[in-house]
């Protein structure tokens, strides 16, 4: 059964990353807003979980999630065609987006061998293909899973993760030219949110023996330590702000992991116990639509960073065109739901 509320939790994280995406000043607002995180870090954590419930849900009729190596297959046409149409306008009418894509110019054969690999991304295109990875995995995780190993697939994740502290994807990138560009996210630290949410799905929907009222003691504690993280990140307490190896983004630092569970046990307490305050249905449809929406929004992304200076820096364009670019992504998620709905012949008569 598909749960309205999840969809509409993804598509509000889908509208805060294309508002940051879009930069100041309402990222100065929206960026990293409840803590030492930010949108994406909930965006993998709940593909993970979504993506779980829906193995569950198959696991009879699919028992080796093949669904999900069709699904990663879908997402990386998705991102060599998002990837080949900036490509020809960088080429065709728009010559300034070449800085972005120096390397597949400069070396069309070897850089397109990498990018269909998904070994170079460029810059603002390496979400999706990160995703493609952690569905091709999850695909083969999963069946483990659900045969009750969560602790073990854990405790994997968390050795992975322990490997991307210390420079463990330096290791397979040292062997490909420097020009590569790997993507931003460390797949070795970022993987921990995707199967974190997964095992967390696992375990509540197979294993879970707490009651529900401890389930809400626990949420209500986590709000309060998400209060502290918050209140810590806008030096707003007498605490030193952790260095930036603690926080890191690109490795995933453990007080940022730390800071986004307690926030999501939070707000899984939120889903229990009162769903309709984070049920929008406009950002359920955008979440349930969130392929598109996000690749759309990506080619937006690269159209803005080349739009002139006095629409990016000034007010009220840059408040206007983000908004408006939601909004688009909006009535696109609204036209194909109606694409995918049955229309039978009578709904023609008039």
């Amino acid at each position: 059964m598909r749960l309205r509320v999840l969809d509409s939790i993804r598509g509000l994280l889908i509208v805060q990353m294309v508002l940051d995406h879009f930069g100041k000043p309402i990222s100065t607002y929206l960026y990293q807003c409840f803590g030492y995180f930010s949108a994406a870090e909930g965006f993998f954590f709940l593909s993970g979980f979504v993506g779980a419930y829906a193995a569950i849900s198959k696991q009879h009729k699919d028992p080796t999630a093949s669904w999900m190596r069709q699904r990663a297959f879908s997402i990386w046409q998705f991102h060599l065609f998002s990837l080949f149409i900036l490509l020809v306008l960088s080429i065709l009418i728009f010559p300034e987006l070449s800085i972005y894509f120096k390397a597949n110019i400069n070396r069309p054969f070897l850089a397109s061998l990498f990018s269909i690999l998904l070994i170079h991304t460029p810059a603002w295109l390496d979400v999706l293909p990160l995703y493609v990875f952690l569905m091709l995995i999850g695909s083969f995780v999963f069946p483990v899973l659900l045969r009750g190993k969560v602790f073990l697939v854990f405790t994997l994740s968390l050795c992975l993760w322990l490997m991307g502290q210390w420079g463990g994807s330096d290791f397979f990138r040292s062997f490909f030219p420097p020009w590569v560009y790997h993507g931003f996210f460390d797949i070795f630290s970022w993987q921990l949110l995707y199967f974190s949410g997964a095992c967390i799905a696992v375990w509540y929907k197979t294993k879970n023996t707490i009651s529900a009222q401890t389930l809400n003691w626990i949420g209500l504690v986590s709000i309060l330590i998400s209060i502290f993280f918050f209140l810590w990140s806008r030096n707003w307490i007498a605490l030193q702000v952790p260095n930036n190896f603690w926080i890191d983004r690109e490795h995933l630092g453990v007080i940022r992991y730390l800071n986004f569970m307690f926030f999501m046990s939070g707000i899984a307490f939120v889903v229990r116990n009162a769903p309709y305050l984070l049920d929008f249905k406009p950002m359920a449809t955008i979440g349930k639509q969130s392929l598109w929406v996000y690749s759309t929004h990506t080619i937006m992304i690269y159209l803005w960073f080349i739009s002139p200076a006095s629409f990016r820096f000034y007010l009220p364009w840059n408040v206007f065109i983000p908004i408006l670019a939601c909004v688009t992504l909006w009535f696109l998620a609204v036209f194909l739901e109606y694409l995918k709905r049955p229309h039978s012949k009578h709904d023609s008569r008039t």
